[in-house]
């Protein structure tokens, strides 16, 4: 049996609200809910909030709802201990469970086929505790991250004199720089456990993961990434009145 579980607060950080924003005429957290509907992967999918707006809109797709306890849906809550949280209460009603599909009310930029290639990469690699997407970012490279010290001057984030590198300003000089872009999360149940041996910064990963390569993605954070998200919606296929899977 596949899981589905889909997590989002009702209050959030950079965008209140963002989790049931309007994006292309739908609430962001639509995305991952007809992603799941429309995947022959998924068996049950399950929903973690606190939001009766959530509730809702989930509702709508047949979706199992866990409440969210507030203790849990505070800003500085580790995400980690929401997803177990969750795993928690869906182990008790499955005990065949092979994998669990993460998802983010705030990341829309998935299909069905993501899925389809990370789980063949599960299955190929039984060493692999989970499979992530990402996306090449180059122009985030470590190379251009500064840091902001406390006599008001700035410097970089990395000691560039230690990386030996001809041209620091290039950012392609330390080779291409992928970023997780969190539409994809498969994992094993283990992950989620409460023994888990995990790897930071993402402890509900587990320590080795797998990936595939998408073209554009991110969590919705800021504004100003919205129409950003919405060009990249419309490149796989949705418009506000119609989706990939019409």
């Amino acid at each position: 049996m596949n899981i589905g579980l889909i997590i989002g607060k009702h209050n959030s950080r950079g965008v209140n609200g963002k989790n049931y924003k309007k994006v292309l005429g739908r609430p962001l957290v639509e995305y991952p809910l007809l992603a799941a509907t429309n995947s022959k992967l998924l068996d049950k999918i399950y929903v973690s909030t606190d939001s009766p707006i959530i509730k809702d809109i989930a509702v709508k797709f047949k979706a199992t709802i866990i409440d969210r306890p507030e203790h849990l849906s505070q800003s500085e809550t580790p995400t980690e201990d929401v997803y177990k949280h969750a795993f928690n209460i869906i182990k008790n009603d499955h005990t065949d469970i092979k994998y669990i599909f993460l998802m983010f009310a705030n990341c829309p930029d998935i299909l069905p086929i993501y899925w389809e290639q990370a789980v063949e990469i599960l299955n190929s690699n039984p060493e692999f505790d989970s499979v992530i997407s990402l996306a090449r970012y180059n122009m985030f490279s470590p190379l251009r991250a500064r840091v902001i010290n406390e006599d008001g001057s700035t410097s970089p984030m990395i000691d560039l004199n230690a990386l030996n590198l001809k041209d620091t300003f290039d950012r392609d000089a330390m080779g291409d720089c992928y970023f997780a872009d969190f539409a994809v999360q498969v994992v094993r149940p283990k992950c989620l456990g409460s023994a888990c041996d995990s790897s930071p910064p993402f402890l509900w990963l587990g320590n080795k993961q797998g990936y595939i390569l998408k073209e554009f993605g991110f969590d919705i954070d800021a504004p100003w990434q919205i129409p950003a998200i919405e060009y990249g919606l419309k490149e796989i296929g949705f418009t506000e009145t119609k989706t990939p899977y019409e």
